[in-house]
């Protein structure tokens, strides 16, 4: 049986479909209603809503023992930046979108952004979570690097 196919890992995958599942669709009712005809207070509702499936997301990798795959941050990444995109799309083609929707979804993916953000300075620690995006240090290690005083050992 593959590593990723572990009755565990089903589980969790189980569990983290049926907490996103709900989640996105009250979330997607909420943008539908406020986009339409509600304003932006229900946008906000829907953002938040979605900072509650993330929330809850940490907290079953908690119980769990477990940290996001390499997947769930790759969809992350994509779905934020597909909704940057549309965002940016919609105000260059629409000023009535960037007169009337311009500042909640701005502020909502501001605050999508801070809720990660957030996520992983507790997570991982200031130093951690910068360290994180360091891509260029980790493909070629230096013999410093290895050092105790590092955090790595030899």
């Amino acid at each position: 049986m593959r590593p990723e196919a572990s009755p565990d890992r089903l589980e969790r995958h189980a569990l983290v479909m049926a907490l996103w599942l709900p989640m996105g669709f009250v979330a997607l009712w909420l943008f539908h209603y406020g986009f339409g005809a509600g304003g932006a207070w229900w946008i906000g509702a829907g953002f938040g809503t979605v900072v509650v499936g993330f929330v809850a997301h940490v907290m079953v990798n908690a119980v769990l023992g477990t940290g996001f795959s390499g997947r769930e941050i790759a969809l992350g990444l994509v779905l934020f930046g597909l909704a940057v995109i549309a965002l940016i799309l919609a105000v260059l083609f629409d000023p009535a979108f960037a007169a009337r929707f311009l500042l909640p979804v701005a502020l909502g993916l501001i605050g999508l952004a801070a809720a990660v953000v957030f996520y992983m300075v507790t997570r991982f620690g200031t130093r951690g979570a910068f360290q994180r995006f360091d891509i260029i240090r980790d493909n070629r290690p230096r013999q410093t690097a290895r050092l105790p005083q590092r955090g790595r050992t030899p």
